[in-house]
């Protein structure tokens, strides 16, 4: 069976679909790479810069076929794994 990958971020898919989980997440990070580089840049300690790191590179959620990535506060997002079926 075929699937592809939905971005949703607060409530509002992505103009895109994507055939990988990583190029779903890689999306995530174009978008909000701003974000992501002043968090690091903000923070002095390697545990933290690692949790920031950890909060994106979420492992695929392969029981729910959702998965949930953090960037800040006020930013939901989920990547929804879809099946796509055939109807002959």
């Amino acid at each position: 069976m075929e699937f592809v990958y939905v971005v949703v971020e607060n409530g509002e898919s992505y103009p895109a679909v994507y055939v990988t989980y990583a190029a779903a997440v890689s999306a995530v990070k174009r978008k909000h790479r701003e974000i992501i580089e002043q968090q690091i840049k903000e923070v002095q300690f390697l545990d933290l810069i690692e949790k920031i790191i950890l909060d994106i590179n979420v492992p695929e959620n392969v029981s729910s076929n959702n998965t949930n990535l953090y960037i800040e506060k006020g930013i939901n997002i989920i990547i929804h794994k879809l099946y796509v079926c055939q109807v002959a």
